[in-house]
């Protein structure tokens, strides 16, 4: 059912209360999280600084506090500010301790997204000398991680290569109004879409099942499974290929439609076979190539030591050329054992994350470099810590000119004629100028609750730009950015639930987002007009419950969107 505006106004504000809390909590787990290092030299007192005023704490009290709560006079001055609860908390961070492999931490601060981000925290967290923290703390991480019984927060002050620590408070306060500000703003958007979508939902009878088939359940077509091995020679890149054909005794040709998936960074197909498995069974062929240089498999070396970085730089550009010489290999067996069933001048390109961007290049956008570079050229900003997507984004300048030159000119598809993107990596390469090229139907998917590819800067903006006469922004108030972090969050702000109700609860808002998405493929990869309902604002959302809430807007305007922020 849907709910009603003071239920939801009731639901926003209960969010609103709990992401702030979950963003305070963040802020205390990156301090707690970035801290082991040189036994040579250790840190014996933390100092806070505010300009020209500063106090300092000894290590030696936060380890009496955390051993038996012994409260010293130099930490009862800061603990004097915390409420009982909060001390508590603050008490059970110093205890807590982490058993990470150190590999997997030099590793990961080590590759250069990893590295900017604790450049980031680094400016808060310093040296006694004042400088930023980021090789003093990457140092500490390695070597707190690689105690066999794991460490605690005391563990990696005791190692910390200075003899001081210096948090810069005026720095810190900032940080800390930027964070607040980045959730209220995010809450603010996803009110102000639900609200859009409210207007527009004109009442009406629920789908008629009876004439159509319930999306949310399997299809009636049977399917084969098979793994193909792609060679482009050109590129000197060989890619498996995994490929779901529906069973048919149709002899028409261009009779199948197709659909091309792109994994995110670090994922592969195998992540998205359920969402195969359903479109095949409604009669769509549907090919998921894995992206060899941004895979899970790469993702796993990283982590293992095998590898430097968690994706090369090329892949901004390999991409979307695997997808273009996926369809040609297609064509080509068509032709051969397919028998001309599959339908390929008229494609769906879908994708998530990184595997969005792909898509939304496919699709005709470009890249904007001049923009890209502006936006990560602003200085180190916390802000940008909030937005994972813009450090993956930034490694796109050290592509080579005639990359660079690729991206400009576009790498579209002319056999692309729909464009699904969720969580899509895309607002500073792409910018107003690559997106606004975009002539086919588009749809953008964004989840409130997505800390690696936010709501605001990546997809609300993003959909201002577009320009394509055909365009839908649908968003996923409870969903985050895969559904193991949903999960996560939503334990995070609803701690009472049971862990198997969530479960469930998340594989519900899962099976909608498919019904969703293959609405869309039926109205405009298969020509079926009477899915078009499903498409409704108001049956889209009668397909959530709170926490996992789906509102979809066809119009916002970036005075709109302006208009929501300042709220």
């Amino acid at each position: 059912m849907i709910q009603s505006p003071s239920k939801l106004t009731k639901y926003s504000n209960f969010c609103n209360r709990k992401i702030q809390k979950l963003g305070l909590r963040v802020l205390l787990g990156i301090a707690s999280a970035v801290l082991p290092v040189l036994p040579a030299k250790a840190a014996e007192r933390i100092y806070f600084s505010y300009g020209l005023l500063e106090r300092s704490v000894s290590v030696s009290s936060l380890e009496d506090y955390a051993e038996d709560g012994t409260v010293n006079s130099d930490l009862a001055f800061f603990l004097s500010f915390l409420d009982s609860s909060v001390r508590n908390e603050f008490r059970t961070v110093l205890q807590t301790s982490y058993q990470v492999s150190p590999v997997i931490v030099a590793q990961s601060f080590y590759e250069p997204m990893g590295e900017r981000a604790l450049g980031y925290v680094g400016d808060v967290i310093q040296t006694g000398k004042r400088q930023n923290g980021l090789y003093a703390l990457r140092s500490a991480l390695i070597l707190a991680a690689a105690q066999p019984e794991g460490f605690t927060l005391i563990d990696v002050l005791r190692q910390f290569p200075t003899d001081g620590m210096r948090i810069d408070l005026q720095v810190a306060l900032n940080v800390l109004q930027q964070g607040e500000t980045f959730f209220q703003s995010t809450n603010a958007v996803i009110a102000g879409i639900e609200a859009l979508a409210q207007q527009t939902a004109t009442p009406r009878t629920p789908i008629e099942l009876a004439n159509i088939p319930d999306l949310r359940q399997p299809g009636t077509f049977q399917f084969s499974q098979q793994t193909l091995t792609i060679e482009d020679a050109s590129r000197n890149r060989i890619y498996p290929v995994e490929l779901y054909l529906p069973e048919t005794s149709s002899a028409a040709p261009n009779s199948i439609p197709v659909v091309v998936f792109s994994h995110g960074l670090g994922s592969r197909p195998a992540d998205f076979a359920d969402i195969a498995e359903h479109f095949a069974s409604y009669g769509f062929a549907v090919a998921l190539p894995e992206h060899i240089g941004s895979n899970y498999a790469l993702q796993q070396d990283v982590l293992a030591g095998r590898a430097s970085e968690l994706f090369r730089v090329s892949e901004f550009v390999d991409r979307p050329l695997d997808i273009s010489f996926l369809l040609d290999e297609l064509e080509r067996r068509n032709q051969t054992e397919l028998q001309g069933q599959l339908n390929l001048q008229q494609v769906a390109a879908l994708g998530h994350s990184f595997g969005g961007y792909t898509a939304l290049v496919l699709g005709g956008a470009t890249a904007d470099f001049e923009n890209l570079a502006q936006n990560c050229d602003e200085g180190r900003q916390f802000l940008n810590f909030l937005d994972p997507a813009l450090l993956l984004q930034c490694r796109a300048l050290e592509l080579p000119s005639e990359a660079k030159t690729q991206l400009t000119q576009g790498l579209q598809d002319e056999r692309i004629s729909l464009v699904i993107a969720f969580n899509p990596v895309n607002a500073s390469i792409l910018g107003r100028q690559g997106l606004g090229k975009i002539q086919v139907p588009v749809v953008i998917g964004a989840s409130g609750y997505d800390p690696a590819a936010p709501l605001v800067p990546e997809q609300a903006y993003s959909f201002t730009w577009l320009t394509a006469p055909e365009k839908y922004l649908l968003l996923a108030r409870g969903g985050a950015h895969i559904p193991q972090l949903t999960a996560t969050i939503n334990r995070i702000l609803s701690p009472s639930i049971d862990p198997e109700q969530l479960e469930e609860e998340v594989a519900l808002f899962r099976s909608n987002a498919r019904a969703l998405m293959l609405a869309f493929l039926q109205v405009y990869l298969a020509d079926r007009s009477e899915y078009e309902q499903y498409l409704q604002p108001f049956n889209v959302q009668t397909l959530g419950d709170p926490p996992f809430i789906f509102s979809l807007i066809r119009s916002l305007t970036e005075e709109q969107l302006s208009q929501m922020l300042k709220r």
